[in-house]
């Protein structure tokens, strides 16, 4: 019993550090010899990058490089052009400050009336800022004749600040501005100072002004004298100041003619076969006097004038029609038959609500691409450009 025990025990005690040596030298002698045979680790594999996505066609790439360099080359275009815009907007900005200078010194022309009824004379400024002297005793028609006979400037110009409506009034059978352009082309300067007053006249009213009896009185007088002396200068071998006539004819209408013409010519451009441009330009011609319905490129200023005045009509009711789609204001009247300063506000118009002008209907938006594209260029005259934009909207569709 007592040495079954005794064997248990010593075949249950740890083997002896010889014996563990010789069993480690014995497991260690085929891994040497297999060492010699054969590596114990693989290769190493050199690195090869892998594409989660595919490139693109060549074709592909080459369409959007082109379509790049395309917008890259608009970019540098539309910047060059607003550098030009910024330019011309400074000039006109401080045209602007300018003129409202004089307004802030001369008044508009209800308070200079109101200035005279207080004080009993008018202190408005004459030409170049200087003041004119007033009229001890209202003048007489026959002496302001007599001033234009013998080139009396300072005369005239005392009449102009202190008895305006005596320049519309008729002696005999003229008007004094159809007088002064009889005489001859001496009395040019005369004939400028004239129709410069009733500009300044018209210039100088307020919006509330239009509706009183007493302007309208003065303004129908003044566009009596226009019309005859616009007829004269037709018929006569000096059609000097014609677009000034023009101008200031229609301007003395107020806003509510451009208005109404802006919102006829946008009924004439919702019919697909109609010729807007030719209907605005007569719209023009119907407008200014009788003798000018039939003119047709004998007078080049005319011609000049109802171009530039029938392509702004367009361009207005054309912007008109948009911005009444997507809830934008219409463009401003103060820059009507002005060269190009009509296009300059639309094209920015254009530029700034651009986002928004997505969403007009196709016949609209091409319109637009039209005048964007054709009414602006400079380098053809005013009539020209009419008849390129005539050439595409007065196209049956």
């Amino acid at each position: 019993m007592t040495s079954s025990y005794s064997q248990a025990v010593h075949g249950l005690a740890p083997p002896s550090p010889g014996h563990h040596h010789d069993t480690t030298s014995q497991s260690n002698q085929p891994s040497s010899s297999s060492s010699s045979t054969s590596p114990l680790r693989s290769p190493r594999l050199p690195p090869s990058p892998i594409l989660l996505h595919p490139l693109p066609p060549t074709s592909s790439l080459v369409k959007e490089s082109a379509a790049q360099s395309e917008l890259e080359l608009d970019r540098q275009t539309r910047q060059v052009k607003r550098e030009r815009e910024l330019a011309e907007a400074l000039q006109d900005q401080a045209w602007s400050i300018e003129r409202s200078i004089v307004r802030e010194e001369q008044g508009t022309w209800s308070k200079s009336l109101t200035t005279h009824q207080e004080k009993g004379k008018s202190k408005q400024d004459g030409v170049g800022g200087v003041e004119t002297k007033g009229f001890a005793r209202p003048p007489q028609a026959y002496e302001l004749y007599q001033a234009i006979d013998k080139h009396d400037i300072d005369y005239i110009m005392r009449v102009r600040d202190h008895a305006f409506s005596l320049l519309l009034q008729k002696n005999g059978a003229e008007f004094p501005i159809v007088y002064a352009s009889r005489i001859g082309p001496g009395h040019r300067d005369v004939v400028i100072l004239l129709v410069g007053a009733l500009s300044r006249y018209v210039n100088h009213l307020e919006p509330e002004d239009f509706d009183k009896k007493e302007t309208k009185d003065i303004l129908k007088a003044l566009r009596a004298n226009l019309k005859l002396a616009i007829d004269h200068s037709l018929h006569s071998s000096s059609p000097h100041l014609l677009s000034s006539y023009l101008q200031v004819l229609i301007m003395s209408e107020g806003d509510s003619f451009l208005h109404k013409t802006i919102y006829d010519l946008t009924l004439i451009l919702r019919d697909p076969h109609s010729h807007p441009v030719q209907e605005a330009e007569s719209l023009i011609r119907r407008f200014c006097t009788k003798e000018l319905r039939g003119v047709a490129g004998g007078v080049g200023e005319v011609e000049e004038y109802v171009a530039n005045a029938a392509l702004d009509l367009v361009i207005m009711a054309v912007w008109s029609l948009a911005a009444g789609q997507v809830g934008l204001d219409n463009l401003p009247t103060h820059t009507f038959a002005r060269d190009l300063r009509t296009y300059q506000l639309f094209s920015e118009a254009m530029d700034d609500h651009a986002s928004k002008l997505h969403k007009v209907t196709p016949r609209i938006r091409k319109m637009l691409k039209t005048l964007r594209d054709l009414a602006g260029e400079t380098k053809k005259g005013v009539r020209g450009r009419l008849r390129d934009v005539a050439g595409v909207l007065d196209q049956d569709e």
